[in-house]
């Protein structure tokens, strides 16, 4: 059945209700060919599409211009798409049609194709003509982890390196960079890092390497303007940072080296790291956090995630106080629930200005089992002595504890308790239930018949009053419940 005629005048007359300025910014919400599409549809809507000054060019709104499934597409159709979109972006881009300037142009291509010559000619242009600010790029798609075959990976850091070259005006209004599957020759890619790309604050590379005769990459730009730098699943043994200047945050995703995977030298600006690594069987020694974060001081943020495979900390007493000078809040993820976690008490000595600890305890059933073991051989735990930090009067300055996976554990409890009795600013412990709605089990106690996380209001009184018989406090114990998907 047809809706009414005066239930579309009424929808026509509230878009007409809306200003110019928030009919662009729906516009900027939409793929590239849907906006030039709006500007028949009235006189108004006519320069609309000219007028966004943010655009996204995306290879995957190809779609739009296919004929029929996109599954049975042929290559002659995908080529006619790719003509079709560039078609598009040349019109949005012409000097002759743009009314207002680009303040940000977001580009995903593949920089091995045909056409992102065509689109690296126009955008160039544009440039050029002082008609774009910045520039978000990136090429590839993300993969499964080491299944990208070689001689694909090499081709496409050629294509990065001979797009910066034939379009130089793009790399000095590049912003944010972002690089899939790709092995370089190690000079182009520092290079590219400390030479052409000058304005860059944003680099994120997953699965890149600069082969396997090069497995030590260091990077080393007195002159760069990058604030975060993010790797993930890359093949370096290690990255040695030596100068990076303005870097405020460093992030080491599902790293897998034997040794230790990372030194810093000048970061005089970073605030913020953020490790996630599980480690690989072969490693036989654990690391030295001091080490890894010897080069700087600053630090006021740091997450160490160990996705639920072994401890990689080597025990440390004070090593650390240099690092952990200025650190605010400090992140432990992916701890086995059989290991415990009383031993990341050590770690509060040597933070003088912490005020968040953040635990996640981790038993996680979707993966398969055995082939964890085979990747990332036996969980080990570190062998930590907290004895001594027993029986410390030092205070914590700690404002607040959270505990994701909370089981009302006698060893959970004992840890709740020892942080409670040496934080006196302590004004909130939070408690999670973490658990994945795909598998429904994440840090699943030992024994499910003696302890879970107390779901109602008189297990939750048990639970407060078990802490006040045992112990001093005056923070508020709050529950909570947390799902996630690992999809």
């Amino acid at each position: 059945m047809m809706a009414p005629e005066h239930t579309h005048q009424v929808e026509e007359d509230m878009i007409s209700k809306l200003t110019d300025d928030v009919l662009l910014l729906i516009l900027e919400k939409v793929n590239l060919s849907t906006s030039v599409k709006t500007s028949v549809l009235s006189k108004r809507w006519k320069n609309f599409p000219w007028l966004l000054t943010q655009l996204n060019i995306d290879i995957k709104d190809i779609k739009d211009f296919f004929h029929g499934p996109h599954a049975e597409a042929t290559v002659d159709q995908i080529h006619k798409a790719m003509a079709s979109l560039t078609e598009v972006v040349r019109s949005m881009m012409a000097t002759t049609r743009r009314k207002s300037i680009i303040t940000k142009l977001c580009i995903s291509l593949f920089l091995t194709n045909i056409y992102s010559n065509e689109i690296g000619d126009i955008v160039n242009e544009a440039v050029e003509n002082g008609m774009v600010k910045d520039i978000e790029l990136i090429s590839g798609v993300e993969r499964f982890p080491f299944d990208v075959p070689d001689d694909e990976m090499v081709k496409h850091a050629d294509g990065i390196n001979s797009f910066f070259g034939n379009y130089p005006k793009i790399s000095c209004c590049l912003r944010s960079l972002i690089l899939y599957n790709a092995t370089f020759c190690k000079s182009d890619l520092h290079n590219l890092l400390a030479n052409t790309c000058m304005e860059l604050q944003y680099l994120y590379l997953y699965q890149c390497d600069t082969g396997i005769i090069n497995p030590v990459f260091k990077i080393d730009a007195p002159n760069s303007k990058l604030k975060v730098l993010e790797f993930a699943y890359c093949s370096w043994i290690k990255v040695e940072v030596g100068c990076l200047p303005k870097l405020e945050q460093l992030i080491l995703g599902h790293w897998s080296s034997p040794y230790l995977p990372l030194t810093l030298e000048c970061v005089p600006c970073l605030k913020e790291v953020d490790i996630y690594s599980s480690t690989v069987f072969y490693q036989k020694q654990p690391f030295k956090l001091s080490e890894l974060l010897g080069g700087s001081t600053c630090i006021t943020t740091l997450t160490l995630d160990f996705l639920g495979q072994k401890i990689w900390l080597k025990p440390e007493k004070y090593q650390l106080r240099s690092a952990f000078s200025n650190l605010r809040e400090l992140l432990i993820h992916g701890i086995f629930v059989g290991f415990g976690i009383l031993w990341t008490t050590a770690l509060l000595e040597a933070a003088p200005s912490l005020e968040t600890l953040d635990i996640e305890v981790y038993d996680h059933l979707c993966g398969d089992a055995d082939e964890e073991k085979r990747t990332f051989g036996e969980r080990t735990n570190a062998s930590w002595d907290v004895s001594e930090f027993a029986e410390s009067s030092k205070s914590w300055p700690l404002k607040e504890l959270k505990l994701c996976g909370f089981n009302a554990t006698e060893e959970q409890i004992v840890f709740i308790g020892a942080v409670m009795e040496r934080a006196s600013n302590l004004r909130a412990v939070v408690l999670k239930e973490q658990y994945c709605k795909d598998c429904s089990a994440i840090s699943t106690p030992l024994d499910p018949s003696k302890c879970r996380f107390p779901s109602n209001e008189d297990e939750q009184e048990m639970v407060l009053n078990n802490l006040r018989n045992r112990f001093s406090f005056g923070a508020e114990i709050i529950f909570s419940r947390h799902k996630f998907s690992c999809n």
